[in-house]
């Protein structure tokens, strides 16, 4: 599999994720959309410890199958389509 750019695409709504940012590396989670969230209505629980992040802080993303091993981080830490401010 090969990651996704959360601003190309989302998850589904309860989605299982492997999910990527610069400053946090790859982690399992699930994707949760809230449209009433005052900050974020992407977000990403993590399922391997306490934590929530969004797609700003993890602009990256690919299915989480149950099989798969923890995939390596990708290429780059952005995508070409991540928001410059």
């Amino acid at each position: 599999m090969s990651w996704i750019s959360f601003f190309e695409k989302q998850p589904e709504q309860g989605q299982g994720i492997w999910y990527y940012g610069e400053y946090i590396g790859v982690w399992a989670g699930e994707y949760c959309y809230s449209a009433n969230d005052p900050v974020s209505p992407h977000l990403i629980f993590c399922h391997e410890s306490p934590g929530v992040v969004d797609r700003m802080d993890a602009p990256w993303w690919m299915p989480d199958d149950g099989v798969m091993s923890r995939p390596i981080k990708p290429a780059k830490d952005y995508p070409e389509d991540y928001p410059n401010g």
